[in-house]
């Protein structure tokens, strides 16, 4: 996924203000199914079932 993706589920799962405050800090690809990548997310705060949720279940 492309960092302009990830900050659009961010934005509908936490908010504007969250995806604004990260934007800095996301590369510019990112795989949540990745271990890695789904590791940083989560040292952000972010977990792969809540952008999952923001989905519809599908991420």
């Amino acid at each position: 996924m492309t960092k302009a993706e990830v900050l659009a589920i961010i934005r509908r799962a936490y908010g504007p203000g969250v995806a604004d405050s990260l934007e800095d800090r996301l590369p510019e690809r990112i795989d949540p199914e990745n271990d890695a990548d789904a590791e940083f997310l989560t040292t952000l705060g972010l977990t792969r079932d809540g952008l999952a949720n923001a989905m519809g279940g599908e991420l």
